[in-house]
């Protein structure tokens, strides 16, 4: 899969977000949420990374990363993601962006949220949850798996989840509608939709500029 087709496509956002940003896409179908299973995880506030053949690439994956916010990324995990026809997205949180977490194992910075194939298209969440579990990788908190009977009632959880704090403590950035089928690459606009709150950081030019480490969780002994 080239570079190009390998970036993380930009997520349109939930009809109902509590903030869009100005120009980005809106996802025009919420009624496509219905016909199939769905999965609804928490969205952290982490930078966009891809692990591909043992190295660490920011959201641009124009080249492997340096920077030292990717340290425990590259430490504890994209060692293990070594097939060439793999591509592993996750959020890292290791870099504070703007939500400061409770402390966290040094192999829990990063959480997985999506799995791709050589051809790009995107693998089912299930197909996700097993590959991180064989490679003791952490994935997404999940906050839904199943059907819903109506848009009013994914309007109502994905509102009543914005109301909630994250599953690793402090505010909840957002949360991620997918199906939980796999789905092609030009599927994505359609089978994905994110809602975050207000005050969402949307671009990573001011954290990495001062940017602070999060709290690691202190080994006993």
């Amino acid at each position: 899969m080239r570079s190009v087709r390998a970036k993380y496509p930009s997520t349109p956002y939930w009809p109902w977000s509590p903030a869009i940003a100005r120009g980005d896409d809106v996802h025009r179908n919420p009624d496509r949420f219905l016909a199939d299973a769905v999965v609804v995880t928490e969205k952290l506030d982490g930078g966009n990374t891809l692990l591909h053949d043992g190295r660490v690439y920011a959201r641009s994956v124009s080249a492997p990363s340096d920077g030292k916010w990717m340290a425990m990324v590259k430490k504890h995990h994209a060692w293990k993601v070594r097939e060439p026809d793999v591509y592993l997205y996750g959020e890292d949180i290791y870099g504070v962006h703007s939500i400061a977490y409770e402390p966290v194992a040094e192999d829990k910075t990063f959480h997985a949220f999506a799995i791709r194939d050589g051809d790009g298209a995107f693998g089912a969440f299930p197909e996700l949850e097993a590959y991180a579990k064989r490679h003791d990788i952490p994935v997404v908190p999940v906050l839904f798996r199943g059907r819903f009977r109506s848009v009013e009632e994914i309007r109502d959880f994905v509102a009543r989840a914005h109301e909630e704090p994250s599953m690793l403590g402090g505010e909840r950035e957002g949360v991620v509608l997918r199906l939980e089928r796999g789905f092609p690459a030009a599927e994505f606009q359609n089978s994905v939709c994110k809602s975050v709150r207000v005050g969402h950081v949307q671009t990573d030019e001011h954290w990495t500029r001062n940017w602070s480490p999060c709290r690691i969780e202190s080994r006993a002994g």
